[in-house]
């Protein structure tokens, strides 16, 4: 394991979290859907700021190996574009401005949301995905991983049905693919301790939460951290997490989290129903 000395030295890891790319969101998603005029102008500033894009599992696969990306000796600064969800609107409009781009990009699907599936569960009004596509996207050289299943604060639900919103994705995904699915993303960010030890032992190899904060090698694989981009996000803003390069690795989670995280539980359990959104 490396001294913090020399994983400051590191430059950090812009994830980049996004959902939807439209100029019409529905209600759930509005605040998190970035207009495609505004996407494209954040890919290209990604671009002249010298960054090139990895898909999630290359980087942690690097890492884990012992050879992170982004080294100072390496003169390039590294990224990750990630999707949450699986809109249609990855296919119609992120996908071709990330072509145009050469860029490449890790989308977590939530499978009880997408088209074609036997199994939908309540979800945003918003189109999204048919299963029929995930292959083609495959073939464009996305990386796919899952979302679980119903998009529920993974934190809030009993070990049986933690492990169904963990399995089943991952079964139905490489049914369709017919290939392994190593990735995971929590819904809304939501993990903990025990959350983390069952995405692992239902065969995932690594996971993303979100944070807000830049990621530095040496952060749980099962807890990497990312930068979420809303309908607001200004250039400026994602300029400044492009040139705060300086690795500082993440502490221990507050005990504000630890906190919302029980009160959470606490309140699925009194109502006997997981915590969502959308339920």
């Amino acid at each position: 394991m490396e001294d913090q000395a020399a994983t400051r030295r590191r430059p950090a890891v812009p994830i980049l979290l996004y959902h939807a790319v439209t100029e019409t969101p529905g209600t759930h998603i509005a605040p998190f859907a970035v207009p495609p005029s505004a996407f494209a102008q954040q890919l290209d500033l990604l671009l002249e700021a010298g960054y090139r894009c990895v898909t999630f599992g290359e980087l942690v696969a690097a890492e884990v190996a012992g050879r992170p990306l982004g080294d100072p000796d390496d003169g390039r600064k590294t990224a990750v574009i990630t999707f949450d969800d699986g809109f249609a609107d990855f296919a119609t409009a992120a996908l071709p401005a990330l072509r145009e781009r050469s860029l490449v990009s890790t989308l977590y699907v939530t499978t009880g949301w997408l088209e074609g599936g036997r199994d939908r569960r309540p979800g945003p009004s918003d189109r999204m995905l048919d299963f029929a596509q995930l292959p083609g996207l495959l073939a464009e050289g996305v990386e796919l991983g899952a979302h679980s299943h119903s998009h529920l604060q993974m934190d809030t639900l009993g070990a049986a049905q933690l492990r169904d919103e963990l399995v089943r994705p991952k079964e139905l995904l490489e049914d369709v693919l017919d290939r392994p699915v190593t990735t995971f993303a929590y819904p809304h960010g939501y993990n903990g301790p025990r959350v983390r030890r069952a995405t692992r032992q239902a065969g995932y190899e690594n996971a993303c939460g979100v944070r807000n904060v830049l990621h530095c090698a040496g952060e749980d694989v099962f807890a990497v951290s990312r930068l979420m981009l809303r309908r607001t996000t200004t250039l400026d803003e994602l300029s400044r997490w492009l040139e705060d390069v300086e690795c500082r690795p993440a502490g221990r989670e507050s005990w504000a989290t630890r906190g919302w995280r029980a009160y959470r539980r606490a309140r699925a359990v009194a109502r006997r129903r997981p915590g969502s959104v959308y339920a």
